[in-house]
């Protein structure tokens, strides 16, 4: 074999070579770990269709040549909600990480000051422009149900009246479960719906990528990368099990329908305050269901299921009453991280009634109530009497929670803790009561929500607690929550 002899100048080029490769191998973890913003805006290309549909007589009405995108809660008439589709199939990588995923929309006309609640859904079937309405997605293929074939909600933006001012929804999660093909098509598709009340003035109009003011045009803003890792999509973490151990944290909260006291119907500030006190079980009262101010066109109990375990991450199970015994109406909620044993509802006078549900927790099953009984003098020791004897069904130990619109030392109040302990009192006496009020008032100076539970040995109070649970000095209710802590013996 020959032997190859290099000159001077081939090996000079040699090592030139072998230092770009250097070169080359150190810069790559920085190019993986670069964010990379991008955004997606261009009509007819970046946004690929944007349209309002209206229900009612106008169900069949093409509103896709619209400059505007609107969104209304109103009889079936007038209710309006706007779609956006979106091509992260073609200009923007797949399986990569995403850090932030916004979409800036810009109110072009409001009928009032209050803040809307406009809740981001993703649409499971793909619309198409100048075939979509409130009635089909396409040509001759209808939705599933007017309106939209809505999934998962990815999050709610307060819109105030302000005209001009550009609002920003974050969809992170939704863009990045999309981007990593969990629903088929990587083209993201978003459905903007009111899901507040029927309020006066709730109108909001929003400029589409027709308007003929370019900056004020749809947008969606993506910053992704940031990792060394690879791209692939992780598989999904397993599902947490139901808490384990001998801890019961429950709480009770009358939540006046999610409106706090800036007037804003906020189930996101509700959940909010439930999760930061990690308990494992709400009583809920004043939840509307298809009904009322903040829950018109949906129901709320299931709204705020939804809610916790998206923050949360865990299964949550519910259990609800409506007064009235139908699917429009209002009533309490029971929500566990506890699979429920057993669980019913039964309806007491005067449009009142009792959510229960049974869980099983270190090996005992411990039964939970949830009620709001009348204001009226007349009514709520009625109400007090019947949900008592129904409560005598089931066995021991109980909690009873809610709204009981009495103080302590009415006649009332004595046939409720002669029955059962008074759980803030339990807690006082023990030293193991807290109150960011000093007094343990739930509304106002008064006492109305309790926790009342089974004397017998299998429950034992640990602590008992009224949190501040205000956020920038609003009350997310006119009620505060009593949260109680027990031992599961």
């Amino acid at each position: 074999m020959a032997k190859v002899v290099c000159s001077p100048f081939c090996t000079l080029r040699s090592i030139y070579r072998l230092v770009i490769v250097l070169i080359a191998i150190g810069t790559v973890p920085a190019a993986l770990s670069a964010q990379t913003t991008v955004t997606l805006s261009t009509p007819g290309t970046h946004i690929t269709d944007d349209m309002t549909i209206q229900g009612g007589s106008s169900g069949m009405v093409d509103f896709s040549s619209s400059d505007a995108l609107a969104s209304k809660v109103s009889s079936p008439d007038y209710t309006r909600r706007f779609l956006l589709k979106i091509d992260t199939q073609n200009y923007f990588p797949a399986n990569v990480p995403v850090q932030s995923a916004y979409l800036y929309l810009t109110l072009k006309k409001a009928e009032s000051s209050e803040n809307r609640p406009l809740t981001a859904f993703y649409v499971n079937r793909s619309f198409v422009k100048y075939e979509t309405n409130w009635y089909y997605y396409r040509s001759g293929q209808a939705w599933s149900t007017a309106g939209g074939d809505l999934g998962g909600n990815f999050g709610t933006t307060y819109v105030g009246g302000s005209v001009g001012t550009t609002y920003r929804f974050d969809v992170t999660n939704l863009v990045q479960r999309t981007v990593n093909g969990e629903f088929g098509s990587r083209y993201t598709r978003i459905a903007i719906v009111d899901t507040g009340g029927n309020t006066s003035g709730n109108y909001r109009e929003f400029h589409s990528t027709r308007s003929s003011n370019s900056g004020a045009r749809p947008r969606l803003v993506i910053t992704y990368g940031g990792s060394s890792s690879p791209t692939t999509a992780p598989a999904p973490a397993p599902t947490p099990p139901p808490p384990s151990g001998t801890t019961l944290r429950v709480m009770q909260w009358n939540i006046k329908k999610t409106k706090g006291s800036d007037g804003a119907c906020s189930p996101d500030r509700i959940t909010n305050a439930i999760v930061a006190q990690n308990v494992h079980v709400v009583s809920l009262n004043e939840v509307n269901f298809y009904s009322g101010v903040c829950a018109y066109t949906f129901d709320m109990g299931a709204h705020l299921q939804s809610l916790m375990q998206q923050k949360t991450g865990v299964t949550w199970y519910k259990q609800h009453v409506n007064v009235y015994g139908g699917t429009n109406g209002y009533g309490n909620v029971i929500l566990s991280r506890y699979p429920p044993v057993a669980s019913g509802s039964t309806l007491l006078s005067n449009s009142r009634g009792v959510a229960e549900m049974t869980i099983n927790v270190n090996g005992r099953n411990v039964t939970l109530f949830s009620t709001h009984v009348d204001y009226d003098s007349y009514w709520r020791p009625i109400q007090i009497s019947e949900a008592m004897r129904w409560l005598g069904n089931f066995g021991e130990p109980r909690i009873m929670m809610g709204d009981f619109n009495t103080w302590p030392n009415t006649n009332e109040y004595y046939s409720l803790a002669s029955a059962y302990q008074d759980a803030w009192l339990a807690g006082v006496d023990a030293g193991t009561a807290s109150s960011f009020n000093g007094t343990g008032a739930t509304r106002g100076d008064s006492r109305l929500d309790y926790v009342f539970y089974s004397r017998v040995s299998a429950l034992a109070l640990t602590g008992v607690k009224v949190p501040d649970v205000r956020v920038n000095g609003v009350y997310p209710s006119d009620h505060e929550p009593i949260v109680a802590v027990f031992t599961v013996r």
